[in-house]
Order: structure tokens, then C-alpha cells, then sequence
């Protein structure tokens, strides 16, 4: 939640201004600036996966967490575009680690009938980082300049890095570390559901991130809303999120089923951005919080089939794919949808483009054999 919470200070409209401002880049420069932090996961998810494979995720948490701070630290301090861009890529290496480690903890603890109601809770995590970046961001870059958010970001960091040390153990049901062989993880590596399921999420990230990116400004620009209430309406997307995440996880363990659940939320979620585009007052509201609804489908089933398609003492494996993968979906996001907000200037096309990603998680989603 830490690192979300960072990584998602960025796309605060009043942030997103002064940095412009500062540093006179375009807008398809500030969506690599939000998402360059992606960009050490493209390289590093594989060897994160051997990693906490072989060493488990308590001290490479710490690290990787301490290093969440100080590229927060860098950015904060940056007199550049370059180091501002150096201060996210710090944050990315760090983020790399985590998005390996934290979700193969949650397997050593529950069996594969209690998966979904535990990755619902864990898939929290970036609806509540969200929520609480969205306006905390823009209060404060209003207030305090667009460099002291990430002050605050490292101070979040820094408690995370701590916390994590006090309470987070290794589970019951990890399995030998020791037998996690290179032969094993290269049959790991081979295994076509994971790759798929990860295409899905690397899909449904594209389409999720480049509207939670750019949403708040394009509502500020086209539905003439102020900076905060803009932050704020494009937040409910992650409000809906916290509660209905966890029910779909739960509702996943009950009827057994991952499959309609991933499709059923990338169709809803094209229809509901073209639906947002044309709507205001009221429909966007609504329009935004069945994007909240249909986001909430896909993140717990994602990680609930990553985790069940391997043994636990290989899930470092299984989820280092569904980091590349889901790295190279955001890493593409922002930049591309800033790029057809810059060459379209109209919001209807932009959410159309993005909304051709769902479609494809979709699609590929069909393909799975789990049920």
C-alpha cells in the first residue's frame, strides 16, 4: 500500500501542473513520469521471483521498501526532469520486489479453497492507496508545492519499511525453498496459464492506470471540474473498489469460478469509459462507479488463479510473470493515452483507445482453462 501510495501521488492535477510548469515537458513526458516507475519491473520481475523463491520476502521487503524512500527522497528534490525521472525509476526498483513478494506470502497462509476471500483483502491495497493519494496529493502540491507530496511519501515508506519488519513472517504452507530448483522454475516459466492470466492483467492494468492517470485532468479540462472534486471523482473508481473487491474474491471461492468473473469486468469496464466520456453530473458519477464496479472483478481472480496454477514454494516465479507483465501494461498507459489526449485533444477518444485494452483482457480471458 506504501508503494501504490507513491507511485499513485503522481496523477494529481494540481502536481501534474506545477511539474509542467517547472520543467516545460509535454503531457506524454509527465505520463513517463508517472509511469516509469513500471519500468525496473519489465527487467527485474523474473530475478525478484528467483529471489524471493530462494530467500523468502522478509528482508528483501525491507530493502526494497527503504529504497521506495529514497527515490520518493529523489523526487522530491529534483532540479531536473532527468532526476525527477531518476527518483521514479528508484521507486520502480524498489516496486519491483514488492509486487513479487507481498502476493507470495498470502499462499503459504491459505489453502487454494480460501484464496480468493485472502487476495480480495490483499487487492485492496492499491483502491486504498488510491483513494488516499488522489486528494492528499493535490491538497498538498496546492498548498505546499508539487515536491512536498513526496516528502510525505517517504515518510509513509519509511513506516511501511518498519512495520514490515515487526510483523510479517513466513507461512506454514511455503514449502521447501530448497526444492525450488532451477528445473522447477524453468517448467514454472513454461507454464501457459500463467502467462495468460498475466496478459490479462497486463491488459486490464493498461486500460485501469491510464484512466486513473489522466481522468483527473481530462475532468478538469472537458467537464470544467475543479482540481479536487476532479481528483475526487475519479478516486471513486478505487472507493467502490475496497468494498467490492474483497466480495468478488469471496464470491470467486464459493461458486469456484475465476473465469466469468475476469470477463464479465474487462467488457463492463470498456463500456462504462465510453459511457463516462459523454456524461455528465449525475451519469458520470454513475458511469465512474461502475468502472469501480467492473475494475473490482478482475485484480483478486487474477491473483487467485497466479497463485494456483504453481505450488507455493514456486509463487515467486508465477508472480515475477504477472509483475512483467503487468509493468508493461502501466509503463504503455499513461504515456499512451497522454499521447492521444495530445494528439486528439478530445476526451471521448482517449477513453475509446484505452478502452480497447479491456476488450483484450477479455478476449485472451476466454482462453483460460480454469473455470
Amino acid at each position: 500500500m506504501a508503494f501504490a501510495f507513491v507511485f499513485q501521488l503522481m496523477p494529481s492535477p494540481s502536481l501534474l501542473a506545477s511539474v509542467k510548469a517547472d520543467f516545460g515537458v509535454s503531457d506524454a513526458e509527465l505520463g513517463l513520469l508517472m509511469t516509469i516507475v513500471m519500468v525496473p519491473g519489465i527487467f527485474l520481475a523474473i530475478p525478484a521471483g528467483l529471489a524471493v523463491n530462494k530467500y523468502g520476502f522478509r528482508l528483501l521487503g525491507f530493502v526494497s521498501t527503504t529504497l521506495v524512500v529514497l527515490g520518493s527522497l529523489t523526487t522530491a528534490v529534483a532540479n531536473t526532469f532527468a532526476v525527477a525521472l531518476l527518483g521514479r525509476f528508484i521507486v520502480g526498483v524498489g516496486g519491483s520486489f514488492i509486487i513479487v513478494g507481498t502476493p507470495t506470502v498470502i499462499p503459504q497462509w491459505f489453502s487454494h479453497n480460501d484464496l480468493g476471500k485472502a487476495m480480495g483483502v490483499y487487492s485492496t491495497n492499491m483502491p486504498v492507496a488510491t483513494i488516499v493519494a488522489f486528494p492528499v496529493g493535490t491538497v498538498l502540491a496546492q498548498r505546499f508545492g508539487w515536491r512536498f507530496p513526496f516528502y510525505v511519501g517517504a515518510v509513509v515508506a519509511l513506516l511501511a519499511a518498519v512495520i514490515l519488519v515487526l510483523v510479517v513472517r513466513e507461512g506454514p504452507l511455503q514449502g521447501d525453498r530448497e526444492s525450488a530448483r532451477w528445473q522447477l522454475v524453468e517448467e514454472a516459466v513454461r507454464n501457459t496459464e500463467v502467462w495468460k492470466v498475466s496478459l490479462v492483467w497486463m491488459f486490464f492494468n493498461t486500460t485501469a492506470i491510464a484512466f486513473l492517470s489522466w481522468a483527473p485532468t481530462l475532468f478538469e479540462e472537458f467537464k470544467n471540474l475543479e482540481p479536487l472534486y476532479a481528483s475526487l471523482l475519479a478516486s471513486v473508481l478505487m472507493y467502490v473498489a475496497v468494498v467490492c473487491v474483497p466480495l468478488f474474491g469471496l464470491a470467486s471461492d464459493r461458486s469456484g469460478r475465476q473465469r466469468p468473473f475476469m470477463v464479465t469486468g474487462a467488457v463492463l469496464l470498456a463500456l462504462a469509459l465510453n459511457a463516462a466520456s459523454y456524461a455528465m453530473g449525475l451519469p458520470l458519477f454513475v458511469s465512474v462507479v461502475v468502472l469501480g464496479v467492473a475494475a473490482s472483478m478482475v485484480p483478486p481472480l487474477v491473483m487467485v488463479v497466479a497463485a494456483s496454477s504453481l505450488p507455493p514454494n514456486l509463487a515467486g516465479t508465477g508472480f515475477s510473470i504477472v509483475t512483467l507483465c503487468q509493468n508493461v501494461g502501466i509503463t504503455l498507459s499513461a504515456p499512451l493515452a497522454g499521447y492521444i489526449v495530445q494528439t486528439t485533444g478530445r476526451i471521448e477518444l482517449t477513453f475509446l483507445g484505452i478502452s480497447f485494452f479491456a476488450l483484450a483482457a477479455a478476449v485472451v480471458a476466454l482462453t483460460l482453462k480454469t473455470r
